[in-house]
């Protein structure tokens, strides 16, 4: 079903509409599916794979823009799109915060330049704001398309190519245990595992149903299908809990290449067996991996760390703060002491100084809108957004222009986001 809106100016011939599922086919929800496929050069999708769509987004909101009947083009089917929907953040120490996640978001060649993303991120982000929310979030598939709109990279991504031909040996017993199991068969495992995962890093986004299907191999939207490849191995603590669960696949009959398609792990001990059980696999010379935690101890684990190779770092995710003040009541913080900024926010959401003010290590922040911005450090909403999970530095910032303010305020930025633990994500939206 598609409904008109106006919340926001639209440019004019276009109007806005949405579109609502409640997870079953409609000739709407197809043609979101059709628009998002011919945007990111997709095949056409199958019947199947409408059915699926349909499935896995029941309940999100559908926002598309399209222009005066008839369209000359592509009839039916809206100019542009853009999905979104209310999940999870992990803030630190363990908070889950509520947040706009955005994906799926297009625009038909043939219509750019026309100011149709700005109204859909406007609409978006107005919005989110007018809920309460404080944050909204996305995964870019190209970076150089959301600063503009006040995200800052937030989260980061790496992936990771192992010698497995003998020479990878621990220099330690992991503790716990390995084993394999059918793929199809631990659902509730898997999300039991990446439930405690989410809760334990700062910067976890939540997931949603289509990461069990595709982890599972029950369903590869590249394959269009299932990925009948896929093997599952899980790991034990000495408790006999699962903390760490792994899907992969090899290249082929008889291969000897490993393809990680989802790591996930509670502990480091975890990690570290699960990457020694998959070295072992008879036949095995390379085993491959993306979405490796930043602060991984694998590299230092192994008695050769030659045969640990870090072969892409990226980004992966994007952060855009709405409300400061909840924002920063809401984070964890791992140092005591106070920072003044004065946050330039074009769009406005934002826009504002604020100072916070933290009695210790792991206690909540006291957080105070001020008038007086000239005792304060200045950055763009941008960069707040990547420093807030502590992945970006406030010298770094300063360096890059992005932060600016005397020495003593910019050491201020830098010490009170700078944090104890290492952001990691693992969840691709």
């Amino acid at each position: 079903m598609a409904e008109s809106t106006s919340s926001v100016q639209v440019p004019d011939p276009y109007r806005l509409e949405l579109v609502t599922s409640d997870g079953s086919r409609s000739e709407a929800v197809d043609n979101v599916l059709q628009a998002v496929a011919l945007g990111f050069h997709l095949a056409q999708p199958s019947d199947a794979e409408l059915e699926r769509y349909a499935a896995y987004v029941a309940g999100q909101q559908l926002w598309t823009i399209r222009q005066p009947d008839p369209d000359p083009e592509f009839p039916g089917l809206p100019v542009a799109t853009m999905a979104t929907y209310s999940s999870t953040i992990n803030t630190g120490h363990g908070h889950l915060e509520p947040a706009t996640f955005i994906t799926d978001v297009t625009v038909r060649a043939s219509h750019r330049r026309r100011g149709l993303l700005r109204t859909l991120m406007t609409n978006a982000l107005t919005r989110s704001k007018d809920e309460g929310l404080a944050f909204a979030a996305l995964t870019a598939t190209e970076g150089s398309i959301y600063g503009r709109f006040g995200y800052g990279i937030s989260t980061r991504s790496q992936s990771v190519e192992i010698v497995a031909d003998g020479r990878f040996k621990l220099n330690h017993t992991p503790q716990g245990t390995v084993s394999m199991a059918d793929p199809l068969a631990i659902d509730d495992l898997r999300l039991a595992v990446f439930s405690e995962f989410h809760r334990a890093h700062r910067g976890s986004h939540n997931r949603e149903p289509w990461h069990v299907d595709f982890s599972s191999g029950r369903w590869n939207p590249q394959m269009g299908g299932p990925n009948r490849r896929i093997r599952s191995i899980v790991h034990y603590n000495d408790d006999g809990e699962p903390d760490g669960v792994v899907s992969y696949e090899i290249d082929k009959d008889f291969g000897s290449r490993i393809t990680v398609r989802d790591m996930v792990a509670t502990t480091a001990d975890a990690e570290v067996a699960l990457w020694e059980f998959l070295a072992s696999i008879d036949l095995i010379e390379t085993i491959t991996a993306p979405k490796v935690d930043p602060a991984t101890a694998l590299p230092w684990a192994v008695e050769d760390p030659r045969v640990v190779k870090f072969t892409r770092h990226t980004d992966l995710g994007w952060l855009r703060i709405l409300d400061v003040d909840k924002a920063m009541a809401v984070r964890g913080w791992d140092h005591q002491g106070s920072v003044t900024f004065h946050v330039v926010d074009p769009m406005g959401y934002a826009e504002g100084t604020w100072r916070v003010d933290v009695e210790a290590p792991g206690a909540p922040a006291a957080v105070t809108k001020v008038d007086d911005s000239t005792d304060a450090a200045t950055l763009d909403v941008a960069a707040l957004g990547s420093l807030y999970f502590g992945m970006g530095r406030g010298f770094s910032l300063a360096a890059a222009h992005r932060v600016t303010g005397t020495d003593e305020q910019i050491a201020a930025v830098d010490r009170m986001f700078s944090t104890v633990d290492v952001a990691h994500n693992i969840s691709e939206f």
